[in-house]
């Protein structure tokens, strides 16, 4: 790697402007798909030269949004120099498990979101424009019977990413660690103990942003059980969810 995009002054010239991508991993989606390979595939020596290429020839280094680019490129020599050595029998995992995990799940977010952009354009073309004072807001049940439950991630992504920009976290590269089933009944036990549980003030709570997808779908799956219902008294505003007395059935969840 450069030492120059380590640490030091940038040399003139070089940056780091990404309007093409959104992260490091869309990046590396992206260098995926240009080799027509399964994910589970990834010809790692070949991808992690690609990549620190990207970087190279990208034209001016901003570090606010450099760093987690250089923490997956430093991430990539390590499991490149990890495939040249030799694997014994009953030697760990492969070296790409970890970044091909976090790359299926981030696929899965990123159609979600694509979806869901879909649906956000067709809601504008058919929302009335309301003038003059606003009526006093009126409480309203969330209709989610008929919602695709994938495509309401990107609406917790977007939330999530403006908490982001303004509370940064340090990147993390622990394995993936949530399931939905497990997070369905986290999220049964805080709601139980509460008339009324705010839904988006407890995933701004959270430092994960995979988690916090998983949390919302375990809301989803929550309300379409009827073991919840979900209510918001404005466009925008909070989102409450409130029990309703069905007990949560660990057989309707293998079921679901």
């Amino acid at each position: 790697m450069d030492p120059a995009l380590v640490g030091g002054e940038p040399p003139v010239g070089v940056s780091v402007v990404l309007p093409a991508f959104e992260g490091p991993l869309d990046l590396l989606l992206h260098l995926v798909r240009e080799e027509k390979v399964s994910i589970w595939e990834i010809p790692i020596a070949k991808i992690c030269d690609q990549y620190h290429e990207a970087l190279h020839r990208m034209e001016r280094l901003d570090l606010e949004v450099a760093g987690e680019y250089l923490v997956y490129a430093a991430w990539l020599l390590l499991i490149k120099s990890r495939m040249l050595l030799p694997r014994h029998e009953g030697e760990e995992k492969d070296p790409r498990q970890e970044l091909v995990e976090r790359l299926v799940e981030y696929e899965k977010v990123k159609a979600a979101a694509a979806e869901l952009a879909g649906l956000a354009e067709v809601r504008r073309g058919v929302e009335p424009v309301r003038c003059g004072a606003p009526d006093a807001p009126a409480e309203v049940e969330l209709d989610l019977e008929d919602v695709d439950v994938l495509a309401l991630a990107r609406a917790l992504r977007e939330v999530m990413e403006r908490h982001l920009r303004d509370h940064p976290a340090a990147m993390q590269l622990a394995p993936i660690r949530f399931s939905v089933r497990e997070k369905i009944v986290e999220l049964f036990e805080l709601v139980s103990r509460q008339r009324s549980f705010p839904l988006l003030s407890h995933l701004l709570t959270r430092p994960d942003r995979l988690e916090g997808v998983t949390l919302l779908l375990a809301a989803l799956e929550l309300v379409r059980l009827g073991i919840a219902t979900a209510h918001q008294r404005q466009p925008f505003a909070e989102i409450y969810l409130t029990p309703t007395g069905v007990p949560l059935s660990m057989e309707a969840l293998s079921d679901g």
